[in-house]
């Protein structure tokens, strides 16, 4: 297979994360064999914008797997590389170049950051919502790449569902006791044709920038009405306990849970 690809490739270590050791090649003889690796195939066309390459991050919650319920966050941040794409065989050592990675592109002395959550399309950070609205700008069919986007998704979690709900079965006695969020990378190409980098287990939920507490935080929020999860104001604990207390000679006291009904922001398969 390598004979016949011209390349390049990109070599990621197993079980890492935050670009570490990640590299690209344009010959199979540069891959180190005495590591347990990946290879991945690159893209070569890249979809750009302002001529720079970016990948977009999408937060994705499984509630089950028997049956599977696939729930899909409406916001995403786009992550960009700090210099502009050249694919000249010249420029296959500039990482800041070819990987989108933000963990690596934030160390660049070219790294713009922007300190305005309300800035949603400006500097190497920009929500997935600002992408569509500058692509939709450009004529891009920005409803067939999110139906993409979508069946990406669905397909790569079908794909190790069995394992995965075999193992639900053996160690969850409650189907209802769990739940996983997952960090999606995925890279658009200059056809608008999606393709997954990789599926994240305990995707980063630090915010660096206003705009990662802005999405991260509704998210993770709407991701806890989803599961039903009850927030409470750490402040008014006493308070509430207080107002629960009864003499144990009178009826046991009835708590009344507010039923949730506000919509959320992800979209259930």
């Amino acid at each position: 297979c390598f004979a016949k690809d011209k390349g390049p490739w990109i070599i990621k270590p197993v079980a890492s994360s935050r670009g570490r050791g990640i590299y690209l090649v344009s010959n199979p003889s540069q891959i180190s064999m005495d590591e347990n690796i990946l290879v991945s195939r690159y893209i070569n066309n890249p979809l750009l914008i302002d001529e720079f390459k970016f990948d977009v991050r999408l937060y994705v919650v499984v509630t089950s797997y028997d049956p599977l319920l696939i729930y899909i966050y409406e916001e995403g941040l786009a992550r960009f590389a700090t210099v502009k794409y050249d694919q000249t065989s010249t420029n296959i050592k500039n990482t800041f170049m070819h990987l989108t990675n933000y963990s690596l592109n934030k160390k660049s002395s070219d790294y713009v950051s922007c300190d305005d959550p309300e800035v949603e399309d400006y500097g190497n950070k920009w929500s997935m919502s600002a992408v569509l609205r500058y692509l939709k700008q450009e004529g891009k069919d920005t409803t067939l790449l999110m139906r993409q986007v979508e069946d990406l998704i669905i397909k790569a979690v079908l794909s190790a569902e069995l394992q995965i709900a075999t193992a639900c079965k053996m160690f969850v006695p409650h189907k209802a006791n769990c739940f996983e969020l997952y960090g999606f990378d995925v890279l658009i190409d200059s056809n608008l044709k999606p393709w997954l980098l990789e599926v994240n287990l305990s995707p980063s939920l630090s915010c660096d920038a206003p705009l990662d507490l802005k999405i991260k935080a509704s998210m993770i929020a709407d991701m806890f009405s989803l599961v039903g999860l009850v927030g409470q104001d750490p402040l008014l604990r006493q308070s509430l306990s207080d107002r629960f207390m009864v003499d144990k000679q009178t009826a046991a006291p009835r708590v009344q849970v507010e039923d949730n009904k506000a919509l959320h922001s992800f979209t259930r398969h």
